[in-house]
C-alpha cells in the first residue's frame, strides 16, 4: 500500500513528497523500522504527536497528524485513531473467512490453539499476543499485507459498546464465545450488562459457536455448541491430568477422539471443542487435530510448566478473573504431589470484589493444597476466610520467593494473578533475571 492511497482511505490532506510503499503501521515510535508508517495516538500520559519528528528520522516514509506540522509524508487528518480504524476496514477485505473469538476466560488460549492448528493446512493471520481493543484490532488488520483464506481474532471488552464497535470494524463471519464470567465487570452496570455486551459479538456473524450455557441467547443464526451435556455438538466425555499433561476424549459427529495436551490445564479440552467445531465448519478433516494438540505449547504465562530445581512452576501469571483462577485452582488441586497457590489480587471487579474474593477464599477450603501465599490488597478478602488455616501467609512478592528458596522438597507452584499485579516478578527472582 502506497502513502497516496492512505490518504485516498482516509480523505487526509496529504503533503507528499514521496509516495512511497508503507512496510507496517506502527503505533510506539522506539519500534519504527525504516518504511514503517507511524500513527501518532493521544494516550493519558503522552501524545505521540509529540514523536512523529523522532520516527521519521527512524526512517518512517510518512505519519498521520491531528495537528499542523510542517513535514513532508504527512497526512492531516481529524482522529489518528479514526484513520487507523478506516485503513482497518480496507484492509480487512484481503481476508476471505474471519473468526472472531470472545470470552471471560480461556479466549486467547483457545485462539492461539485454532491459529496453531488451522495453521498447518493454511497460512492464517491472526492476532498476536492480545491487541484485542479498540487500537488493537485496528492497528492488526491495518497491518494485512496480502490475501488470507482464513484470519483469527481476539475482540476484548473493558466497558459497554466494546464488543459491538469492534464487531463493527471486523464484520467477522464465524463468532465464538468460550464462556461469560465476571472478568471486567468493573466497566459494567451489573453481569447482565456483561453478558449482553458478550453476546453483541454474534450480530454481523452468519455462525455462532457457543458454551452450551448460552445457547438460549442465540436466535436467527446457525449455532454449534459444546459442554459437557447430550445435546452438544461436540461433547466432553472425559478430562484428567496425567504425568505430563493433559487428557481428555472428545464426541463429534458420532466418533470419539482422544487428545492430549503437554500441559496441565483441564479446561483446554473444553476449549479444543471450538477447534474441532470451526474445522467442522470449514469443511476440513479434523482426524489430524489430536496429533497436532500434542504439539501445542501455551502463550507464555498461560499455564506454561517450567521445571526451576525442586519446584515444577505453572506459569499462569497473565491474568485472573473469578473463573480463570477456579480453573486454575481445579487444575493444581487434581495434581498429584505437594502443591502451592500464589494468588495475587483479581482486578477490575468494582463493587463485586470484596464478594468474589471471599468466594475463592471458599473454593480453595475445599482443596488439598499445601501452601497458600496471598499478595496484594483485594486478596486481604480472600484471607480472611483463610486466615485460620496454618498453611496461609499474606505476604508481598520477595518474601513468598525467600519462602520457596527455603523448600527442600518437589512442589508443584501456580502462580496467578491480574496482570498489574506483575506475578512474573517471582518467576525472575527465582530464575535470577531480576533481583528481588
Amino acid at each position: 500500500m502506497k502513502l497516496s492511497q492512505i490518504a485516498k482511505i482516509t480523505n487526509a490532506k496529504a503533503k507528499i513528497k514521496e509516495d512511497c510503499f508503507i512496510n507496517k503501521f506502527i503505533i510506539d515510535s522506539r519500534d519504527v523500522n525504516i518504511g514503517d508508517f507511524f500513527v501518532p495516538l493521544k494516550g493519558s500520559k503522552l501524545d505521540g504527536h509529540q514523536f512523529i519528528e523522532d520516527a521519521f528520522k527512524k526512517g518512517a516514509c510518512g505519519s498521520f497528524s491531528s495537528k499542523n506540522i510542517n513535514l513532508a509524508n504527512v497526512l492531516f487528518v481529524n482522529d489518528t485513531l479514526n484513520a487507523l480504524t478506516e485503513v482497518a476496514r480496507y484492509k480487512k477485505n484481503l481476508i476471505k473467512t474471519k473468526i472472531a473469538i470472545t470470552g471471560t476466560a480461556g479466549k486467547t488460549t483457545t485462539k492461539e490453539l485454532l491459529a496453531f492448528s488451522l495453521g498447518k493446512f493454511y497460512e492464517i493471520y491472526f492476532t498476536k499476543g492480545n491487541f484485542n481493543n479498540q487500537i488493537g484490532l485496528p492497528l492488526t488488520l491495518a497491518n494485512v499485507n496480502k490475501n488470507y483464506e482464513y484470519g483469527i481474532f481476539e475482540l476484548g471488552a473493558s466497558r459497554k459498546g466494546d464488543i459491538k464497535y469492534l464487531s463493527k470494524i471486523l464484520e467477522q463471519d464465524i463468532s465464538i464465545i468460550t464462556n461469560v464470567g465476571f472478568g471486567h465487570i468493573a466497566g459494567y452496570k451489573n453481569f447482565k450488562e456483561l453478558l449482553m455486551e458478550k453476546l453483541s459479538i454474534i450480530e454481523p456473524s452468519k455462525t455462532v459457536i457457543v458454551n452450551e450455557k448460552l445457547k438460549n441467547y442465540v436466535i436467527n443464526k446457525e449455532i454449534l455448541t459444546f459442554g459437557y451435556s447430550q445435546f452438544v455438538d461436540a461433547k466432553v466425555l472425559e478430562s484428567k491430568l496425567e504425568e505430563n499433561g493433559t487428557y481428555g476424549k472428545i464426541k463429534i459427529n458420532n466418533k470419539i477422539f482422544e487428545i492430549f495436551f503437554p500441559f496441565f490445564n483441564l479446561k483446554i479440552i473444553e476449549n479444543s471443542c471450538v477447534v474441532f467445531l470451526i474445522f467442522k465448519i470449514l469443511g476440513i478433516d479434523f482426524n489430524k487435530l489430536p496429533e497436532i494438540f500434542r504439539e501445542f505449547k501455551p502463550p507464555k504465562g498461560r499455564g506454561n510448566i517450567e521445571k526451576l530445581g525442586n519446584l515444577s512452576i505453572i506459569d499462569d501469571t497473565y491474568n485472573a478473573n473469578p473463573n480463570s483462577v477456579k480453573n486454575a485452582i481445579d487444575t493444581l488441586n487434581k495434581l498429584k504431589g505437594r502443591k502451592i497457590l500464589i494468588l495475587g489480587d483479581m482486578l477490575e471487579l468494582g463493587e463485586y470484589s470484596k464478594e468474589k474474593h471471599e468466594e475463592i477464599g471458599k473454593f480453595i477450603l475445599k482443596s488439598n493444597i499445601d501452601k497458600i501465599y496471598l499478595y496484594g490488597e483485594e486478596v486481604k478478602h480472600t484471607y480472611e476466610i483463610l486466615k485460620n488455616k496454618k498453611n496461609v501467609k499474606l505476604i508481598d512478592k520477595v518474601k513468598i520467593f525467600e519462602e520457596l528458596k527455603k523448600l527442600k522438597e518437589s512442589y508443584f507452584v501456580l502462580i496467578k494473578g491480574s496482570r498489574s499485579m506483575k506475578m512474573e516478578e517471582i518467576i525472575e527472582y527465582l530464575k535470577g533475571e531480576k533481583s528481588p
